[in-house]
């Protein structure tokens, strides 16, 4: 597995220290902010997004009705999204019916497998080996840089330039 490092404010860190929540893992699969193209599981499965699914607000998979090939097998149902793989246990989803239909877990750190009733494993893919790691630079910026009055005071002018224009 790869590491990626960022420099920030001249101190590397690894990013596969999780420094954000879940609800962030949420947003890179819904705009598909990570190499869509050559994503895998852990097993190296070749997988082709079709369509994410719709996300979910309410009890139940994080995103309904995903459509994915899996090895140029399509798959239909429903993808769970936790920071750590474990997280299905702690969350007992393997006891809830409500994630039988669930086709791809999608988590930042695979650390250990997670199975179905019947004793099937659950195909997993590990976020972090496809995010950019100016994504995650980014984000830590904004959440984790220095205490700003306004998250984005470094960048406005950037933005006020760009909107000018149009």
């Amino acid at each position: 597995m790869k590491t990626n490092n960022l420099n920030a404010d001249s101190k590397i860190f690894d990013v596969s220290a999780i420094f954000f929540k879940e609800e962030f893992l949420h947003y890179l699969w819904k705009f598909k902010l990570f190499t869509v193209q050559k994503v895998r599981t852990i097993y190296n499965q070749e997988i082709t997004l079709v369509s994410g699914g719709e996300h979910n607000h309410n009890e139940g998979p994080d995103f309904l009705n995903a459509q994915l090939n899996i090895e140029k097998q399509l798959w239909a149902g429903n993808v769970e999204i936790h920071l750590k793989s474990s997280d299905w246990y702690v969350h007992k989803h393997e006891a809830d019916p409500n994630y039988d239909a669930v086709i791809l877990h999608v988590v930042w750190e695979y650390d250990i497998p997670v199975f179905f009733k019947d004793g099937t494993e659950l195909p997993t893919l590990q976020l972090k080996d496809f995010v950019d790691p100016s994504i995650l630079k980014s984000y830590y910026d904004l959440f984790h840089g220095n205490e700003k009055w306004i998250l984005c005071e470094d960048t406005i002018g950037e933005t006020m330039v760009e909107s000018s224009l149009f």
